[in-house]
């Protein structure tokens, strides 16, 4: 636990894009020079407004004093206000001084600056230290204003405020790097203004993607820990949207299985596929349930992490269908061949339904609406709520036993087990629903394909090629293993 944090805090503690966006916009249009790419703008969050506007408008001299002195009329009025507080920051660093911890905040801005911005969003009255550059924008160096809230909590705390009490959290490189020099330990965050590229390279002590992440940072307190509640509890209400989303689904199949007998009297060879259309409008049934139960477990208070880990995920999303279906087919290939699913009669009973509609509605029930509907469930409620209250290490082996066991005969509840567990890691992987859906999809569209059109024939070669898959996937299931644990490893858990 650290006892002592400096925030930066254009970035760390605040989001101020617009502000600053319009603030440089104003200075330029005033000196009739081009507007550039917002992107551009991103690069003002941090350094200097000195060295920014020099770097990418080569202002130097007087043009650069001009420059800054148009940014600071229109910011001190209108731009110091176009700003947000992250979410559930507030909360974070009310926590955090409850607890006794010192807070200081350390920032290239001019210090009446800082203070404004602190007062605006009612937090200033938990830091006990505010350093920022002058007035005249002197002293706004990162290494400057780090040295002089230092030498601020030392003059208030004395020898207590040893090097290693401390923690630098910052978002860009100038923060990691005065920390380095200074001897502090650092903590980056990703959810700011600087690459991950640029993070990593600067090789901080730790990198986090959330609060979450930053608070266990400076606590070593897991976020499970935070909830007192028994494990009883706990589990009941990891699996409570599970038996509501049964009670919906079974009320409704059965009401409308009833109503069809009773008007339309369908024969008996019908009712197999009447089954299967009503379990689709039952699944259908739930889908605002679990799409209000799904909103709710879901924050984003990092946008900027969720929309990298989206371009990652557009990315491999080739891996991710090749996962799937070497997994999917090698499984399959096993149990027929090792008679798994000749000598279970549930199962049998399961997949005659399953295969008694035409394969272009096969597909869309169990290619698409089935994969959407479960994923929801299982990965983006129930696997959610178990990262909330139990250790991280139960979180993919209990999502993907709770998978299999719903699944109900013994063949499913293993291929359903093995399958949620790739199902899970891809959940963790790429936080974000579309990952698990991309892969149940894939693997349920090629398996009902293939059982439906050709079927499965047994022999060593099948039996050799179905081992093969099954080691492709393991193989890939690897790779992503060890991409958690170096993201587990580098958030400091």
């Amino acid at each position: 636990m650290y006892q002592y944090v400096i925030f930066d805090l254009d970035g760390t503690l605040t989001d101020p894009l617009e502000g600053i966006t319009n603030s440089v916009s104003y200075s330029l249009c005033e000196m009739n020079i081009e507007i550039p790419d917002r992107k551009v703008f991103q690069d003002f969050i941090g350094p200097p407004l000195k060295d920014s506007y020099e770097k990418w408008f080569h202002l130097t001299g007087e043009e650069n004093d001009r420059a800054i002195e148009l940014y600071r009329v229109y910011y001190q009025d209108k731009g110091i206000l176009e700003n947000r507080l992250y979410d559930g920051m507030g909360e974070l660093l009310k926590d955090l001084h409850d607890r006794g911890i010192f807070l200081a905040i350390a920032s290239s801005k001019p210090e009446h600056f800082v203070h404004r911005v602190l007062q605006s969003f009612d937090i200033e009255q938990y830091f006990s230290v505010i350093a920022g550059a002058r007035d005249d924008g002197e002293g706004g160096t990162k290494i400057a204003v780090l040295t002089d809230a230092l030498n601020r909590i030392r003059q208030k705390e004395g020898r207590r405020a040893g090097n290693s009490r401390i923690l630098m959290v910052g978002d860009r490189k100038f923060d990691i790097q005065a920390a380095r020099e200074l001897g502090t330990d650092v903590c980056a965050v990703s959810y700011g203004y600087g690459q991950m590229s640029e993070l990593v390279g600067c090789d901080p002590d730790y990198i986090a993607d959330d609060l979450d992440d930053l608070r266990f940072r400076i606590t070593d307190e897991n976020p499970f820990f935070r909830s007192r509640e028994r494990a009883i509890s706990k589990t009941i209400k990891v699996l409570m949207p599970l038996l509501i989303f049964w009670i919906i689904e079974l009320g409704i199949y059965n009401l409308c299985y009833v109503a069809v007998l009773h008007f339309m009297n369908p024969p008996e060879d019908m009712q197999e596929r009447i089954r299967v259309y009503l379990n689709v409008v039952a699944a259908i049934a739930t889908w605002p349930y679990l799409a209000r139960q799904y909103g709710l477990g879901k924050t984003d208070p990092a946008p900027v992490v969720t929309e990298r880990k989206k371009k990652i995920l557009l990315r491999e999303a080739p891996l991710l269908v090749a996962y799937s279906m070497a997994l999917s087919l090698g499984l399959n290939i096993i149990f027929v061949i090792w008679g798994l699913t000749g000598a279970s009669e549930s199962y049998q009973r399961v997949a005659a339904g399953q295969y008694s509609v035409a394969l272009p509605v096969g597909l869309v029930i169990y290619g698409i609406l089935t994969p959407f509907t479960e994923e929801l469930l299982f990965r983006g409620i129930i696997q959610e709520r178990i990262a909330r209250y139990f250790p991280t290490f139960l979180v993919i082996p209990l999502s993907a036993l709770i998978f299999g066991c719903y699944h109900g005969n013994p063949v499913q509840i293993i291929y359903a087990f093995l399958m949620g567990l790739a199902l899970a890691v891809a959940y963790q992987v790429y936080g974000h629903l579309a990952a698990s859906v991309i892969m149940h999809c894939a693997a349920n569209l090629l398996v009902y394909f293939l059982s439906k059109q050709v079927g499965f024939t047994a022999g060593g070669p099948a039996l050799a090629f179905g081992l093969i898959l099954v080691a492709i996937a393991c193989f890939i299931s690897g790779y992503y293993i060890r991409r958690l644990i170096a993201d587990r490893k580098r958030k400091g858990y």
